[in-house]
C-alpha cells in the first residue's frame, strides 16, 4: 500500500513538473517574439500586450501553426487578410511559406488587428468588436454591433459561442499581460 501511495505522489509531482515545464516553454517561446511584437505594435498603434494575447490564443506562439481553415502562423492570418494587407501596403503577395515567417506574420496580423480597432474606434466596445472581427470576420462583427455606438456590447451579445469564448480569453490574457507589465515597470 505504501508503495502505491509513493508511486501516486511521484506521478502527481511529475504531472506538476510537466505543467510547470510547459508554462516555462511557452514563456520562452513568447519572449522570443517580443521585439517583433513591440515593433509591429508601435508601427500600427496597437498595445503590444494585445498583439501578444492574440498570438497566445491563436497559436500559443508556434510559428508553424496551421488552423482548421488554413490560417497561418503565429497570428493565424488568413489568405483574405494577406490580400487586404497587400492592397493596403502596395506590396506583392507573399508566398504561403513566407506568411509563416514570424516577422511578416506579426506584421500582417497586427495590421489587420489595427484596422479592425480603427473601424470600431467610435464604439464604446471597440475592443470587443475588433476581436470579433479578427476572429469571425467583419460581416459578423457588423451584425453584432449596436446601432448606437455608445451602447455597450458585452461578450454575451456575441451570438457565436466560439467567438464569444475567443474574445473572453484574449481580453483576459491581454489584461493579465498589462497587469504583469505594470508590476514590472
Amino acid at each position: 500500500m505504501l508503495v502505491l501511495v509513493a508511486v501516486g505522489l511521484l506521478t502527481l509531482a511529475g504531472g506538476v513538473l510537466l505543467v510547470g515545464c510547459h508554462r516555462w516553454q511557452l514563456h520562452v517561446r513568447s519572449a522570443a517574439y517580443d521585439p517583433l511584437i513591440r515593433q509591429a505594435a508601435l508601427r500600427h498603434g496597437v498595445p503590444p500586450s494585445l498583439v501578444k494575447a492574440v498570438i497566445w490564443k491563436e497559436s500559443r506562439y508556434r510559428a508553424r501553426c496551421v488552423g482548421r481553415a488554413h490560417e497561418m502562423g503565429l497570428m493565424q492570418i488568413t489568405p483574405g487578410a494577406v490580400s487586404d494587407w497587400c492592397v493596403a501596403s502596395g506590396l506583392p503577395r507573399p508566398s504561403r511559406a513566407a506568411c509563416f515567417d514570424p516577422s511578416l506574420n506579426i506584421e500582417i496580423g497586427t495590421w489587420y488587428l489595427a484596422r479592425a480597432l480603427r473601424t470600431w474606434k467610435q464604439y464604446r466596445s471597440a475592443d470587443i468588436l475588433a476581436l470579433a472581427e479578427y476572429n469571425a470576420g467583419g460581416t459578423r462583427a457588423r451584425s453584432w454591433a449596436p446601432a448606437n455606438p455608445q451602447v455597450e456590447l458585452t461578450t454575451a451579445d456575441v451570438r457565436l459561442p466560439s467567438t464569444r469564448d475567443y474574445i473572453a480569453q484574449v481580453r483576459r490574457k491581454w489584461h493579465d499581460l498589462e497587469r504583469t507589465q505594470s508590476t514590472r515597470g
